[in-house]
């Protein structure tokens, strides 16, 4: 080592640690997008159920009782709805719907050769 590279592993080691800083704090706030977004997609998916089940009421109840906002409830079917809910500063939105009599018994079937297994 000579004279003139003595001290220079100081500076960049400082440099270093100021970048693992960086992308510590950046994981920490991507991480915490993801579990809001978590969180904000499943209290969709109770209100929409809820909606299902209990109507326009039941969804807003459900909402408000997990500190979440119904911003939009729509009814697509006779048995389905489709809700939008915000939980802190995310926005979710969920569909649900209720198979009943509206549905034949052999479309549940998967040994009927019509049967398709896909959303509708």
């Amino acid at each position: 080592m000579t004279q003139t590279e003595r001290g220079s592993a100081l500076p960049l080691m400082l440099v270093i640690c100021c970048l693992t800083a960086v992308c510590l704090v950046g994981l920490t706030h991507i991480g915490e997008a993801s579990v809001s977004r978590a969180r904000a997609d499943a209290v969709a998916d109770v209100v929409a159920l809820a909606g299902v089940g209990h109507g326009q009421l039941g969804a807003r109840q459900v909402a408000e009782a997990s500190q979440a906002a119904l911003l939009r409830f729509d009814q697509t079917g006779p048995s389905a709805v489709q809700v939008t809910v915000q939980l802190g500063g995310v926005r979710s939105t969920a569909a649900a719907d209720a198979l009943g009599d509206e549905f034949p018994d052999q479309l549940g079937n998967a040994s009927n050769p019509d049967y398709q297994n896909q959303p509708r």
